[in-house]
């Protein structure tokens, strides 16, 4: 369903999904659901609290190669 709404002209070719790193059920869900773990960051939420979160970067392609 991703990659069918990706076809659109104007979407991007990846979709990222940052869960914290201790959340072990999250990123379970990405790797099964074929996304490449890019590795930790730093990522901000609630979005503009200034609050950091240490979670995991997973990246997915939309778009065929």
């Amino acid at each position: 369903m991703l990659r069918e709404a990706a076809r659109h002209r104007d979407a991007p070719d990846h979709l990222h999904a940052f869960p914290s790193v201790e959340n072990a059920a999250s990123n379970a869900l990405c790797r099964r659901l074929g996304f490449t773990l890019l590795g930790p960051c730093d990522f901000e939420y609630p979005p503009g609290s200034g609050i950091l979160m240490r979670s995991n970067d997973w990246r997915i392609t939309l778009t065929e190669p």
